[in-house]
C-alpha cells in the first residue's frame, strides 16, 4: 500500500513523500510523478522529521574519500565480488539457526570472516562471531553487525530455490544478507589495502529474533564497553536509514488452578483457561495511542488437559511495543493490571456459583516470566552518523528514505547512547519472516557501497580522511 502527503523538506523545497507499508515497516521516501498527494495518512505514519542538512564537515569528508583512487577500486570490487557474496550468502541461508541454536552458522561466519583475511576472529561466550580489522590507532573502535539467527524452528525446509530471477529460502533476507555483505567487505578492504584509523569489529550476533531478546547485542556491549559507533544490517530497501528503534517488554504469563471434573466439579473450582479468558478479552479492549506508535498482541496460548477437565493450567504470552517510553510504560502496567482483576473475577465468579464449593488455596494463581526487554530510543537525525549516512546515499546518487519504527539490536547500544544506525545491504527484499522468503540481489551491491562509505567515513580512512566520531573511551 502506499500513501503520499506534501511535507516541506531541506532548503524550502517542496517534494512528495511516499510512506510505504512492508511486512510491518514503515518508511518515507521521496515519490513520483505517479503519487497522489492528499490521501489519508495514519498521525503514526507520518515522517518524524525533514531530512536534515549535511553539515560541511561531513559532505567534504565523504568527498575526500570518494576521491580516493583506492577507494573507489574498494567499491568497484564490492560490484565484481556480488556472485560470491550470493554463494556465501545461500550457504549461510541453508544453516538453521533459530535462537538459541546458532552455533553452527556462526562457525561457518567465523571460517569465512578467516577465509577472508580476519586473522584475529573468535567466537564469545555468548555464541557471537566476531572478527575485528585494526586501525592505525587513536581511532574510534566501530561495530558492524548482522545477526545470525531466523524465526524459523529447527526442521523447516530453508533450501533455497531460484525462481525467476529471485532466491527463495527462509532467512536468506533477514538477516543472512548482511552477513555476506560483512564478509565481501573484508575482501574488499583487503584487497585495495585499505587502512581505517579506527578498528572495524566484525560480528554476526546471536539473540535478535523472538525470544532470543537480543542477548547477543547486549553481551557485545556489555563486554566491549569502549564501542564507539554502531552500524547494522537488516533487510530494508535501498535508502532506508534507520533511527528509531522501537522498544517492546514480552511476557509468558502462567496460569494455574486445582483442575476438576467438568460436570462434578462445576461450580467449585476456577478454571485457569478462564481466567486467561478474562484478561485476553479485556487486553483487547485496551486502547493505544497512535502517536507515538503502540501496540500489544497475545501470541500464544496453550493449556489444558481434556475437554472435559475444568482447567488447571494455561499459558499465553504476550508482546507490547511502543516507540514512546512513556507509552510502553503505561501499557505494561494496565496490561500487568488487567491480567490481576481477571484472576480475581474468576475466583470470585466460583465463590459465588454452586453451594458446594471449596474457597481458599484452591483458586487460580498466576506468575509473570518476563521473556523480552528490548531497549527503545532513537539516534538524533543531526547526529554525525546519520548525517554520513545520508550524505553517502547522496554522493552515489541514490534517493533517500526515513525509517521509523523498527525493533532490531539498534536499541541496545542506541539505549547507552551509542551513535547508532541500521542500513540496508542491498537487494530486493519480500516476505521476510515468512517461508516465502525472497531476495533479488540484482544490483546489490549499490547498498553496500553506501554502507561501507557509510562506515569508512565513521572510522576514518588512513591518509584520506579524518574519523567522523571521535574515540571517547
Amino acid at each position: 500500500m502506499k500513501i503520499c502527503l506534501d511535507i516541506k523538506l531541506i532548503k524550502k523545497k517542496l517534494a512528495v513523500l511516499c510512506l510505504l507499508f512492508v511486512s510491518g515497516l514503515t518508511f518515507a521516501c521521496p515519490g513520483d510523478n505517479t503519487c497522489t498527494a492528499g490521501n489519508n495518512l495514519p498521525a503514526w505514519a507520518k515522517p518524524v522529521a525533514p531530512w536534515p542538512e549535511v553539515s560541511d564537515l561531513v559532505e567534504q569528508s565523504i568527498q575526500r574519500i570518494l576521491s580516493d583512487k583506492n577507494i573507489m577500486k574498494t567499491m568497484d570490487s564490492l560490484k565484481a565480488d556480488e556472485d560470491f557474496t550470493l554463494k556465501e550468502n545461500i550457504m549461510l541461508s541453508e544453516i538453521p539457526a533459530p535462537p538459541f541454536h546458532e552455533e553452527k552458522k556462526a562457525q561457518a561466519f567465523l571460517e569465512m570472516m578467516k577465509a577472508a583475511g580476519i586473522t584475529n576472529a573468535y567466537i564469545d561466550q555468548e555464541g557471537n562471531a566476531i572478527g575485528v580489522r585494526k586501525g592505525t590507532g587513536n581511532g574510534p573502535l566501530v561495530v558492524l553487525d548482522a545477526h545470525l539467527d531466523t524465526v524459523f524452528p529447527l526442521g523447516t525446509d530453508i533450501k533455497v530455490v531460484k525462481k525467476n530471477g529471485k532466491y527463495y529460502g527462509p532467512g536468506i533476507t533477514d538477516d543472512t544478507r548482511g552477513l555476506a555483505v560483512l564478509t565481501s567487505w573484508i575482501r574488499a578492504l583487503n584487497k585495495n589495502d585499505i587502512k581505517t584509523v579506527g578498528d572495524l569489529m566484525f560480528v554476526g550476533s546471536v539473540g535478535e529474533e523472538g525470544n532470543g531478546d537480543l542477548r547477543g547485542v547486549k553481551a557485545l556491549l556489555r563486554d566491549h564497553r569502549n564501542v564507539d559507533a554502531f552500524i547494522g544490517f537488516e533487510p530494508i530497501p535501498l535508502g532506508a536509514i534507520v533511527v528509531l528503534n522501537t522498544g517492546s517488554v514480552r511476557y509468558e504469563v502462567s496460569f494455574s488452578a486445582p483442575g476438576g471434573h467438568s460436570y462434578g466439579a462445576f461450580g467449585e473450582v476456577p478454571s485457569a483457561i478462564h481466567a486467561m479468558g478474562r484478561a485476553i478479552a479485556k487486553i483487547a479492549d485496551i486502547k493505544v495511542p497512535q502517536v507515538p506508535r503502540t501496540t500489544f498482541n497475545v501470541g500464544i496460548v496453550r493449556g489444558g488437559t481434556s475437554v472435559n477437565t475444568i482447567s488447571p493450567d494455561a499459558v499465553m504470552e504476550i508482546d507490547m511495543r511502543s516507540d514512546g517510553g512513556q507509552e510502553l510504560d503505561d501499557l505494561h502496567k494496565k496490561v500487568l493490571d488487567i491480567i490481576g482483576q481477571a484472576v480475581k473475577d474468576e475466583n470470585n465468579s466460583v465463590r459465588h456459583g454452586q453451594p458446594f464449593m471449596r474457597i481458599g488455596t484452591n483458586l487460580v494463581k498466576v506468575s509473570f516470566k518476563k521473556i523480552g526487554d528490548r531497549p527503545g530510543g532513537m539516534t538524533p537525525h543531526t547526529s554525525t552518523i546519520i548525517q554520513a549516512s545520508l550524505q553517502s546515499l547522496r554522493a552515489l546518487g541514490h534517493k533517500e528514505l526515513l525509517l521509523i519504527g523498527t525493533s532490531t539490536n539498534a536499541g541496545v547500544p542506541i539505549s547507552l547512547g551509542i551513535p547508532t544506525v541500521i542500513l540496508p545491504p542491498g537487494g530486493v527484499f519480500e516476505g521476510f519472516h515468512s517461508l516465502d522468503e525472497s531476495m533479488d540481489p540484482t544490483d546489490g551491491y549499490k547498498g553496500s557501497q553506501v554502507a561501507l562509505l557509510t562506515a569508512l567515513a565513521v572510522a576514518g580512512v588512513q591518509g584520506v580522511s579524518q574519523p567522523l566520531i571521535h574515540k571517547k573511551h
